[in-house]
């Protein structure tokens, strides 16, 4: 007759529980812990993208909207680069040009616009209207500024007005500088 493993101490009801028992009963927990993980993980991942997925979807909706108002708003930010050029030529008290043209300027920054047209950087037909000089295959630098043109949200509203040098001899053209 086969005997009966003894008894551990304090089992209820006089069960019979091996000594390693409990080791096994703490695998077999992990293990189950592991197999709902396992499962549920791949729940938690996809639910992760699809939030990102709808925080980068938000964020392109808010530049369409950005871009939208912009373009409603063109003929009057238009209107305020012209001002901001003639202002640049009028010739009285510097202190108060300066004032009212860095305030035009943020202005037209706070509204999503941005001056463009630099001396120095590469010509780009796109950008720049050429008044002066002539680049072959469109590659030259802008030797001078006759008035900056306006960007927003990467579209060009109003090219810049330039002079422009070949690219390969920037001194051939006349002195480069800024009149706007």
């Amino acid at each position: 007759m086969p005997q009966n493993p003894p008894e551990a101490a304090g089992a209820p009801g006089g069960t019979s529980i091996p000594q390693n028992s409990h080791a096994d009963v703490g695998d077999l927990v992990r293990q189950a812990v592991r197999d709902e993980l396992d499962e549920v993980i791949p729940h938690v991942v996809a639910a992760l993208r699809r939030d990102r997925a709808f925080d980068s979807l938000q964020e392109r909706l808010r530049t369409a909207e950005l871009r939208l108002d912009s373009r409603r708003d063109r003929p009057v930010v238009t209107a305020l680069l012209s001002l901001l050029h003639r202002l640049r030529h009028l010739d009285f008290e510097p202190d108060v040009r300066s004032s009212l043209d860095a305030e035009l300027v943020t202005i037209l920054n706070d509204a999503g616009f941005e001056e463009i047209g630099a001396v120095g950087e590469a010509f780009d037909p796109v950008r720049h209207e050429p008044l002066e000089g002539r680049t072959s295959d469109s590659t030259g630098i802008v030797a001078r500024v006759y008035a900056t043109g306006l960007g927003s949200f990467g579209d060009i509203v109003v090219r810049a007005q330039v002079g422009v040098s070949p690219a390969t001899d920037p001194g051939q053209h006349s002195r480069p500088d800024k009149e706007t």
